[in-house]
C-alpha cells in the first residue's frame, strides 16, 4: 500500500523547486511449504546432577546418531536448575531439574518418527517428554531466496512507480533510496505435554500443508526535479 497521503505533505513550496516523494512498496507471493516442523523438550528430575547429565548425553547422542551433521535438529544444550521446597519457613533442597529441547525439520513425517522412536528407546524411566505440534512451513533457506527474488521485484516495482510519479507531477521523478522492512520469523511452534508416554511414542500423523504468504517491503524516496531544470546542462 502506498502512502500516497505523504504526497501531499511533501510537494514544493515554491514553483520550480525539488520535491521528495515518500512512499511504501509491496510485493508478496503464495509458497507451498516444503518442511515439517516441531519441538522435542525432554525432563529428568533427581537429586544428582550427574544422573541428569548422563540421562539426558544419552538422548543426545541418539539424535547425532540419526542426524550426525545436525542437518535437521537445532539444539542439543540442556539447562540444570535446582529445586527447593520450604518447610517452617526453611529452604530445603529437593534436587535438580534438567531441561533439553530440539527444534527438528524433515521433509516427511517418517523420518521423524523414526527420531522420537530410536529417542524414546534409550529414555530413561524418569524422562518426561513435551511434544511440539508438527506443523508444514517454508524452510529457511526456500524462505530467504524468494525473499531475495521478491526484493528484487520491489525495485523493478519502484522504477515503474517513479515514471508515473514524474507524469503525475510534470517533472522527473527517480528512486532515491530504498529501505528494506526488517524479515520476521515465524511464530515459534507451541508444546502439548504428553501426560502418558505410550501416547507420546506413538506414530505421529502429518498434518495437513498449507500455503504461506511472503513479502517484502519497503520505503522508497523519490526525488522529482521540474523538467525544464532536469533537462539543463
Amino acid at each position: 500500500m502506498r502512502l500516497f497521503s505523504l504526497l501531499l505533505l511533501t510537494l514544493p513550496l515554491v514553483a520550480g523547486a525539488d520535491m521528495t516523494i515518500t512512499a511504501s512498496e509491496q510485493v508478496s507471493q503464495k509458497i507451498s511449504p516444503d518442511v515439517l516442523r516441531g519441538v522435542l523438550r525432554y525432563e529428568e528430575r533427581s537429586r544428582s546432577a550427574d544422573t541428569i547429565k548422563n540421562e539426558l548425553n544419552v538422548i543426545i547422542a541418539a539424535v547425532r546418531r540419526l542426524d550426525p551433521k545436525a542437518e535437521h535438529c537445532r539444539g542439543g544444550g540442556y539447562h540444570l536448575s535446582p529445586r527447593y521446597s520450604y518447610k517452617d519457613q526453611t529452604q530445603v533442597f529437593e534436587g535438580y531439574t534438567g531441561v533439553l529441547s530440539f527444534e527438528c525439520t524433515f521433509g516427511a513425517i517418517e523420518p521423524y518418527n523414526a527420531l522420537t522412536a530410536a529417542v524414546d528407546k534409550v529414555s530413561g524411566p524418569g524422562i518426561k517428554k513435551t511434544q511440539g505440534a508438527l506443523g508444514w512451513v517454508v524452510s529457511d533457506k526456500r524462505r530467504e531466496a524468494l525473499k531475495e527474488e521478491l526484493r528484487g521485484r520491489v525495485i523493478m516495482k519502484a522504477a515503474v512507480q517513479a515514471k508515473q510519479f514524474s507524469a503525475l507531477t510534470a517533472s522527473e521523478c527517480t528512486v532515491s533510496s530504498v529501505t528494506f522492512e526488517q524479515a520476521s520469523r515465524p511464530a515459534p511452534i507451541g508444546l502439548r505435554s504428553n501426560a502418558v508416554m505410550a501416547e507420546a511414542s506413538a506414530p505421529t500423523e502429518s498434518p495437513l500443508p498449507a500455503e504461506e504468504e511472503i513479502t517484502a517491503g519497503a520505503s522508497v524516496i523519490y526525488s522529482c526535479r521540474e523538467l525544464a531544470r532536469a533537462k539543463r546542462p
